[in-house]
């Protein structure tokens, strides 16, 4: 069952939505935490049946580990936890990873193994590490097994993200004025679900149709070609990731509860550390609490703040996926998070904000591709046909921007297919750009104190909404499910 499914959106949300005020208003406030987690755990085995079971064992272990930390923080009880986490996830993940890499090491022949990889397990294990480490710290409360379960398993974060922690969760489910039923938070929610599910279907995955096509032969690609297949991936990975953020945090507000933000518009940076302040800010606080203080932060040394900088995000990049694109990913973010560093240690001098915005985005853009390549050797071979001389794009590529809705227009404009093709490419990369530069984005829009519904505003999220129900087409998984 995904965000983008009749499903979802004709059944789970209206039920989940209509039920938790219905057992506010007629049950007891366990019943709601109850209904949710029922209807959670339905979710979860929608998409991953047989993971549920890993979810389940998961979650009931650390609270029983986490109440044990409350009530006595013994600090190798915190070490058995971490490992347990942190293992069972290194061995799902990555085990075939390091026998691939013995295995060109060693010249040998070791075969794949078959391991059940549960979803979401990425961020349902960063979830609970932070929990038992608040809980060794004094920083946790005990907290029931039905409300600790639901914080791990709440549909609307449990195999995407954001990485919420129990203390941004919990203690909402606990007070009674989440639980009164406010119009207002349907119509926030529900606009920005509007808003989610249009830049999922109608654009990340119009995006995702050349990206696709254009990796499926890089051998023959022009500069021409790898510069629209690079922007387009770019755009397609940050509608895609944060149209789900935008849905979960709606269907979330829905039922009166606020997740913790996880995207600001991070193509607009004018640098680095700008970027990483505004992409996936849930995992930058994650790593920042739980790996780049307990290493030493800053306050080791200019030296060692570099080198802690660096492990983060290498950690950072083998954490979205067992590859060395990965990891070389991961390393060049942090190298020029580095390289950010030391300049402003050395110079107050900025650079001009539209050079320092072209260069922040070449350098995202360059970055990305070993993020989508399958192997480094594809990510070089990409590379490389920037230097490979201007052709006209291919029919395979152009055509993927000619939507069912173009192809209407067209007949009254009457353009030829090569025409309308082209002008379909620019105007989807154009305006992708728009919406990310763009001064609001839709979380401003529908989340902020100027918010106010108005019928213009109304018949716009109505029209997006319906517009992507009818663009339902197969099944077009988010990207972040792969983590």
């Amino acid at each position: 069952m995904l965000f983008n499914s009749y499903l979802f959106m004709l059944i789970f949300l209206p039920l989940c939505t209509a039920g938790w005020y219905f057992c506010a208003k007629r049950g007891t406030p366990r019943l709601g935490t109850l209904f949710l987690l029922a209807l959670s755990l339905w979710f979860y085995a929608a998409n991953d049946v047989r993971g549920l079971i890993v979810l389940l064992v998961s979650a009931v272990v650390n609270w029983l580990i986490g109440r044990r930390l409350t009530q006595s923080p013994k600090k190798p009880l915190l070490v058995f936890g971490l490992i347990l986490n942190l293992g069972t996830l290194g061995v799902l993940k990555y085990t075939n990873f390091v026998l691939e890499n013995v295995s060109s090491l060693t010249g040998t022949t070791i075969g794949p193994v078959s391991l059940l990889l549960p979803l979401g397990i990425s961020f349902f294990t960063f979830q609970q590490v932070a929990y038992l480490v608040d809980a060794y710290q004094g920083k946790a409360e005990r907290y029931t097994l039905d409300e600790y379960a639901l914080f791990v398993s709440f549909f609307p974060y449990v195999t995407s993200g954001p990485i919420a922690f129990h203390s941004e969760i919990i203690p909402q489910l606990r007070d009674p004025k989440r639980r009164t039923l406010d119009w207002e938070n349907i119509a926030r929610g529900l606009t920005l679900v509007s808003y989610g599910l249009a830049k999922k279907v109608l654009l990340a995955d119009t995006l995702g149709k050349a990206v696709s096509a254009a990796w499926t032969d890089v051998g023959s690609l022009s500069t021409s070609t790898a510069l629209v297949a690079m922007l387009s991936y770019t755009f397609q990975l940050c509608f895609d990731f944060s149209g789900y953020c935008d849905i979960a945090t709606g269907a979330a507000r829905m039922i009166g509860l606020d997740l913790p933000r996880n995207f600001d518009s991070p193509y607009r940076s004018c640098s680095i550390t700008a970027f990483w302040k505004t992409w996936h800010m849930t995992m930058t606080r994650f790593f920042t609490r739980y790996l780049y203080i307990p290493l030493g932060g800053s306050r080791r040394g200019f030296v060692r703040t570099c080198i802690n900088t660096l492990v983060v995000f290498l950690v950072s990049g083998l954490w979205h996926g067992a590859s060395w694109t990965f990891i070389i990913w991961g390393g060049l973010h942090g190298l020029a998070l580095t390289l950010s560093k030391i300049r402003d240690r050395y110079t107050d001098k900025r650079l001009p904000r539209p050079l320092g915005w072209f260069i922040t985005f070449l350098f995202v853009n360059i970055a990305w591709v070993f993020f989508r390549a399958p192997s480094l050797t594809a990510a070089l071979t990409f590379l490389s046909k920037f230097f490979s001389g201007w052709t006209r794009l291919p029919y395979t590529l152009y055509s993927c921007f000619m939507t069912t809705e173009l192809k209407v227009v067209n007949q009254v404009l009457g353009l030829q297919s090569e025409t309308l093709g082209l002008t379909a490419t620019v105007f989807f990369l154009v305006l992708s750009l728009v919406l990310c530069l763009m001064p609001r984005n839709a979380l401003d829009r529908t989340l902020g104190e100027r918010f106010q519904p108005s019928g213009i505003q109304l018949a716009v999220s109505s029209i997006l909404l319906v517009w992507a129900i009818l663009s339902f087409t197969g099944v077009s998984t988010f990207l972040y499910f792969n983590f």
